[in-house]
């Protein structure tokens, strides 16, 4: 069973995959926690207490600024992401007693895919089509936000299935 992460510092898209389907997915809200410890204490709780842990053998987290576009983030973001990127992976990896392998995007969007993304469409539009089209189960995991429509984070979530299939 591979555990699979798309961790950023605000939400943390996650996804359990036996080899064969994705067994269950969701993400974690980690904006409010103050430092990088505590956001990546924040996700270890909420898989802690998933009866699938004990089945993880292998967790792929999704390598920091892989999916970077130049000039749409400031160089202190992509800072704080490097930085938690490293802080999450190392935790991660002590407490589950599990190494973590690193993937970029693209190469999980490629293997997952047969190719990173179309033109004329972001990398989530893309994967999203991917996933409307190819594994319409995962939309079981689907959030709705507080006004019952669509989160948005879902495509967090997505990112962390084909990482986790990767």
């Amino acid at each position: 069973m591979v555990l699979g992460f798309d961790a950023s510092t605000t939400i943390c898209g996650w996804a359990f995959y036996d080899g064969t389907v994705i067994l269950d997915a969701g993400f974690v809200d980690i904006s409010e926690c103050p430092t990088n410890k505590e956001k990546a204490l924040r996700v270890i709780s909420v898989m802690d207490a998933h009866p699938l842990i004990p089945k993880v053998l292998q967790i792929n987290l999704e390598s920091a600024l892989s999916g970077f576009m130049m000039g749409r983030t400031s160089q202190q973001v992509v800072i704080k992401l490097a930085r938690f990127n490293a802080v999450f992976e190392y935790i991660v990896s002590e407490h589950f007693k599990i190494g973590v392998r690193l993937i970029n995007a693209t190469t999980a969007r490629k293997t997952v895919f047969g190719k990173a993304r179309v033109k004329g469409m972001t990398g989530k539009e893309y994967v999203r089509q991917q996933i409307d089209a190819r594994f319409p189960y995962v939309h079981a995991f689907d959030k709705m936000n507080k006004r019952g429509t669509w989160d948005a984070h879902n495509e967090d979530i997505y990112d962390a299935v084909v990482i986790a299939m990767c």
